[in-house]
């Protein structure tokens, strides 16, 4: 979704969401929407410029961030000394989820890789909005699960033996997240 429909009032550099843009988040999904609007009053606005580094690996984990529009590269320092890319997040995706457990530190160090709009909770506005909206948490919950149901199915399909095998699940699985039912041509 592009950010300048989460954007309401850019001129006036003040970040404001529609609750139906954070409610577009897997997430999120399957808010009520008084649940929507609090969620969305309670989320804190930044906008990150380009090369600005939103964690660093190491750091407490106290905020969890998602991000409204633009990418984010999430890389490792090695041993060596090396920095490692291991992902690039764009709007919609998750940071920092790290946060939800507890005393952990951010495994990564996310930078922005153009100007991005991020969203957060720290832990305390967070369980503070899932304790006045115990729904929140309840569908969170449901959200998360599904996509450890998700990433489960991925990891199974890389044990698979031969090639084409992996093949048909990584494309039966791409045709699944588009919409396209099986047997409906492309």
């Amino acid at each position: 979704m592009p950010w300048d429909v989460c954007v309401i009032s850019k001129r006036a550099q003040e970040h404001a969401l529609s609750p139906t843009c954070i409610g577009h988040l897997w997430v999120f999904e399957n808010l009520q929407a008084k649940e929507l609007e609090a969620l969305t009053n309670a989320a804190q606005r930044k906008l990150y410029k380009k090369g600005q580094e939103v964690f660093s690996q190491g750091q407490t984990a106290k905020k969890m961030f998602l991000l409204k529009g633009g990418r984010v590269k999430l890389s490792k320092l090695a041993e060596s000394g090396d920095e490692i890319t291991l992902d690039i997040r764009k709007a919609g995706d998750f940071l920092g989820e790290a946060m939800l457990a507890e005393d952990m530190v951010y495994p990564l160090t996310a930078t922005c890789l153009e100007d991005t709009l991020i969203c957060g909770f720290d832990k305390p506005g967070l369980e503070k909005l899932i304790l006045d909206h115990p729904n929140i948490g309840l569908q969170v919950i449901k959200n998360l699960s599904r996509r450890i149901d998700w990433l489960t199915s991925r990891v199974g399909s890389f044990s698979l033996s031969n090639l084409e095998e992996r093949l048909y699940q990584v494309l039966s699985q791409v045709a699944r997240e588009h919409c396209i039912q099986e047997g409906q041509r492309i």
